[in-house]
């Protein structure tokens, strides 16, 4: 399904979906049984059964049984649940070679339980042991999966090709036909500079857009919706990571779990002609050396989501494309063989795809509870790129300055603060600057946790300076061109390959920077590297550059994602964020997910020190195109939080990174107190909302610079949320939201008015490009609501047996309380509000007067 679309129709139905999965995640578990009994893997819970035979020596999946159904969704296994070729033999899980070795289960921290079956091979590869993995999740259709080769003894195991090509399948179901029109659905993740409207055609007009950096391509990565019908007896091939195969009577959904471009949109390795730079925009942030290796568009295609629809049973499997394993490649005691994970899920509604999608990448593919938490943030880079810096990009990075910047940071109620590039000794060497930071991280970190913020810190993993000393120690690790000279990557600096060695020395560095007081990392220019050095961890001098480059580029997502669980598990509050902001970032897809977030545009169609509404619209532009496909709060961006001349902006920039992103970047002491604080005021806010509603998807209404654009983050049960809305052009607009009434204390920021459930916000956008707000404070189960409010309200507070209550302007409003509540006391005169008993509830209507305060008890 086009997932996108379905955020505009989400049913009762799905929100109880999301809701369940709300409470596995806080530990409150629901139903679900994993057992192994004679030779039959069995796997439970309130949606399915499913179940893996094992017996006669042969492994087939034998039933994917939907019980709101009744459905049996597998047709019989026709086809090998895993296929593979070891010393030369094709390897099938349907030969009858398998001895069974033994059956573990692990609860998992996300509220899974994880299956962990081990068989090996009796005859034709002898010696193999294959460990599979398989996890279920209470109250949800889905199951990741993986294999493990594994070489326990001393037998000669090597993977080989099949015909002249890689081949490793891994999982394969065989699905249950049902009627005539079958449908595909791919979604890709990767795409750079997509067109925004369809069928695009440059012959039209002359194309007066500026490069990509237009609120067309916003120099970003965009999602990718392709559709097509399945005709009889056909077979497809798609990319995604994810496709969605739709029958009449069900849909199944299937996705694997690694990370690469879409297609190759410019190297920069191969071609230095097309080498980023464009005026006010980070130049330097690609690769410049030719390989020497012709480029192809299809080159960081590396898996594949294929299948083939038969007579009675349609195949739906993941293949490896290229890269995926090296021919000859031994499989040893040390060096096991891993595949990526694998999903898949089936539903019957439409609308429950977008639940099951945001619940897997929310919470089922990661055990690092950390990544998920929300923060807001500052990083230094913008204060560092501001027009008025006259010190230099690196040198205002002094204890000094930035001491005060966090004092600043904190005025504006963030949660993290990011030391950009600057506090290092150099590209590379990652420890303080010696002249900058004489005292090193110490004094920063203090200040941060005084003022309970969140230290982190920017490295570029590969980067390296020539002069540093592991340059030196270390030749075989740095990446050259066709001339055997080393590559300029990032600011013109060599590189490292991260495929090798040196990743014990990069995780080393990283893990003495947590020794520091370090917890948030974000990590840049991981790029397009190509790497064909050879006898490092990606192939020998005996392969083909074309195939030691196809295996570093498959292996790097597993390097770096390894990089981030080995943080994890150092200290489990780490969390990573990788740098997706330019065409060259390689690493995007679903495996960095198991463990961080993603960091996807710098400035996108504009530049530094644009305090105007493009820049911000633009950012707004990755939250509107992936709602419904990555869940919004993993992707981290930074706006400006100025109120400058002539755009007077700071409510629209705000409210953009209050809606995803969290993140704000520039001189804030070119910001008045008074500026910092109002927009502080914003965040707690938000903040009072969050821990109601970041596990669930966030609604969109219109795309950028409609009007209205509205950006809906509501948990209807518990009467929490915030509406953030957005307008191109002046108008009224009256916004509904379901929300149950009970619930509810109040609506902060706007007037509104709530009956029978239906909360109204008559949204005023008295200029173009205006932006409004409105947050949802729950009641926590004490019945006690205004219910509307003619005034927008500051701010409410309930607190034991009283209620406060700070008007922003003059109006009335509309209080109910249970009628056991005790006598109802007021500090303000009689005349200033009327008291009454129906429906069996107590009423106050309350006149209220800006800025002044009103106190109920009771």
């Amino acid at each position: 399904m086009y997932f996108r679309d379905l955020i505009l129709n989400l049913s009762k139905t799905m929100i109880r979906f999301l809701l369940l999965s709300i409470f596995i995640f806080s530990g409150i578990t629901t139903f679900s049984q994993v057992t192994f009994r004679e030779n039959i893997l069995s796997m439970e819970n309130e949606l399915m059964l499913q179940k893996i035979s094992f017996q006669k020596g042969s492994i087939q999946p034998m039933s994917i049984f939907s019980k709101s159904k009744n459905t049996e969704l597998l047709a019989g296994q026709s086809s090998p649940w895993f296929e593979f070729v070891v010393n030369g033999q094709l390897i099938t899980s349907d030969q009858p070679f398998w001895k069974f070795v033994s059956f573990s289960t692990r609860k998992i921290n996300n509220g899974g339980t994880e299956a962990i079956v081990t068989v090996q091979n009796t005859r034709n590869a002898n010696g193999l042991q294959v460990e599979i993995l398989r996890q279920i999740f209470q109250n949800s259709p889905l199951v990741r999966e993986k294999l493990t080769l594994k070489n326990p003894g001393k037998a000669t195991l090597v993977l080989k090709k099949l015909d002249g090509n890689l081949h490793f399948i891994f999982p394969c179901y065989s699905l249950r036909e049902t009627g005539t029109i079958h449908t595909l659905t791919e979604t890709r993740i990767a795409t750079f500079n997509k067109e925004v409207v369809e069928n695009y055609n440059p012959a039209l007009t002359w194309d007066d857009r500026t490069h990509d950096f237009n609120l067309a391509h916003c120099h970003m990565f965009h999602p990718d919706i392709i559709k097509k019908e399945l005709a009889a007896n056909s077979e497809f091939t798609a990319k995604g990571p994810f496709i969605t195969y739709q029958t009449p009577s069900y849909s199944w959904l299937m996705a694997y779990e690694h990370a690469s471009q879409d297609k190759n949109y410019g190297s920069e390795f191969g071609n230095a002609a097309k080498k980023t730079s464009v005026a006010g925009i980070d130049a330097d942030q690609g690769v410049t050396g030719a390989s020497g290796i012709v480029e192809k568009e299809d080159d960081f295609w590396f898996l594949s989501l294929s299948g083939e629809r038969k007579n009675n049973a349609s195949d739906l499997f993941v293949e490896i494309r290229k890269g995926g394993y090296l021919d000859g490649e031994a499989i040893t005691t040390t060096k096991p063989y891993e595949t990526v994970w694998a999903t898949s899920a089936f539903f019957f509604q439409p609308e429950e795809e977008k639940a099951i999608v945001h619940n897997y990448l929310w919470n089922q593919i990661t055990e690092n509870r950390a990544s998920r938490k929300s923060h807001f943030y500052y990083n230094t880079w913008g204060m560092q790129r501001d027009a008025n810096n006259k010190t230099g990009l690196r040198d205002i990075f002094t204890e000094t300055r930035i001491l005060e910047e966090i004092r600043y940071a904190s005025e504006l109620n963030v949660d993290l603060f990011v030391l950009d590039d600057g506090w290092e000794e150099t590209m590379g060497v990652w420890r303080p600057h010696s002249k900058r930071l004489p005292n090193g991280l110490s004094p920063l970190v203090i200040e941060m946790k005084n003022r309970n913020i969140i230290p982190g810190i920017w490295l570029s993993p590969m980067g390296v300076d020539s002069l540093a000393e592991r340059f030196k120690n270390h030749p075989e690790w740095v990446l050259k061109d066709v001339n055997s000279k080393p590559i300029r990557a990032q600011w013109g600096f060599p590189a490292f390959d991260f495929v090798s060695g040196f990743y014990d020395l990069f995780v080393a560095d990283c893990k003495k920077l947590v020794d520091d007081g370090i917890r948030f990392f974000k990590w840049d220019a991981i790029n397009t590297f190509n790497s064909t050095l050879p006898d490092l961890y990606h192939g020998s001098s005996a392969y083909s550059k074309e195939e030691i480059r196809d295996r570093y580029g498959f292996m790097l997502p597993f390097y770096v994602t390894r990089a981030m669980k080995e943080l994890r598990e150092y200290n489990p509050e780490v969390v990573v964020e990788i740098d997706l902001t330019e065409k060259e970032r390689c690493v995007i897809g679903l495996m960095p997910l198991q463990e961080g977030k993603l960091f996807w545009m710098n400035n996108g169609a504009s530049a530094y020190n644009d305090y105007s509404t493009l820049r911000t619209k633009s950012m707004r532009t990755v939250i509107n195109e992936y709602a419904g496909i990555i869940p919004t709060e993993l992707f981290t961006q930074a706006v400006y939080p100025h109120h400058v001349r002539p755009f007077d902006a700071q409510r629209y920039h705000v409210n953009t990174t209050l809606v995803a992103g969290r993140g704000f970047w520039g001189n804030l002491q070119s910001m008045s107190q008074p500026q910092r604080l109002r927009a502080g005021e914003m965040l707690a806010k938000s903040k009072r909302v969050l821990p109601y509603i970041t596990a669930l998807p966030m609604e969109v209404k219109g795309k950028i610079g409609s009007s209205p654009e509205i950006y809906t983050h509501v948990n209807r049960e518990k009467g929490a949320g915030q509406v953030i809305a957005f307008s191109g052009s002046a108008m009224n607009y009256m916004h509904t939201v379901e929300v149950k009434s009970d619930s509810c204390l109040a609506v902060l920021n706007h007037a509104y008015k709530i009956n029978r459930n239906t909360l109204e916000i008559p949204f005023q956008f008295t200029a173009p490009d205006a932006s409004r707000e409105a947050f949802i404070i729950p009641n926590n189960g004490k019945k006690i609501s205004i219910m509307e409010s003619s005034a927008w309200l500051r701010n409410v507070s309930l607190n034991g047996n009283s209620l406060e209550i700070e008007s922003g302007a003059d109006g009335e409003a509309v209080l109910v309380f249970p009628i056991e509540t005790g006598e109802l006391k007021l500090s303000v005169a009689t005349s200033e509000y009327q008291l009454k008993t129906e429906n069996n509830r107590k009423y106050v209507v309350l006149k209220m007067a800006e800025g002044k305060k009103v106190t109920v008890s009771w």
